[in-house]
């Protein structure tokens, strides 16, 4: 009798250890998480005559993404209609941040930027200007996804 109670036992903790592993996977591969940099954000704070949006997407540990840029009340548009990503880099290896080089529609190039989660929010924090041309996108910026 005790050898067939021993049985159900490991039978019934061998179920239910690969319905926890099945639960956690799922889990960790849900996207997007707050803790991830993928998705459609916006500028939180932006002062009534601009506003800011990024559409960011991950690949292993690469980010693209094109931003969107509107300043002076409307008359300067960076931004594209078309899928066209203008900003891309490479995610830390907590996959919390990234570093990324971002070029302007206005010909601008070669611009940097940090990309971080902080509480659910993405910041955007400009570290070099792009040369060449010019950009409408914020220095500094607080995003909430969209």
């Amino acid at each position: 009798m005790f050898g067939l109670q021993r049985i159900e036992i490991m039978r019934t903790l061998k179920t239910t250890i690969a319905l926890a592993f099945i639960a956690v996977t799922t889990i960790c591969n849900a996207s997007p998480t707050k803790t991830s940099l993928s998705g459609e954000w916006d500028w939180a704070d932006a002062p009534e005559s601009r506003t800011f949006s990024i559409d960011l997407k991950l690949n292993g540990n690469q980010i693209v993404g094109q931003y969107c840029a509107v300043a002076q009340s409307g008359n300067k548009t960076d931004c594209d209609d078309e899928k066209n990503p203008n900003l891309h880099g490479e995610l830390d290896r907590a996959g919390r941040s990234a570093a990324v080089e971002f070029t302007s529609f206005f010909g601008a190039k070669k611009g940097k930027a940090v990309l971080k989660i902080s509480k659910g929010r993405l910041i955007w924090h400009v570290t070099q200007d792009p040369v060449d041309g010019e950009f409408y996108a914020p220095r500094d910026a607080v995003m909430d996804r969209h």
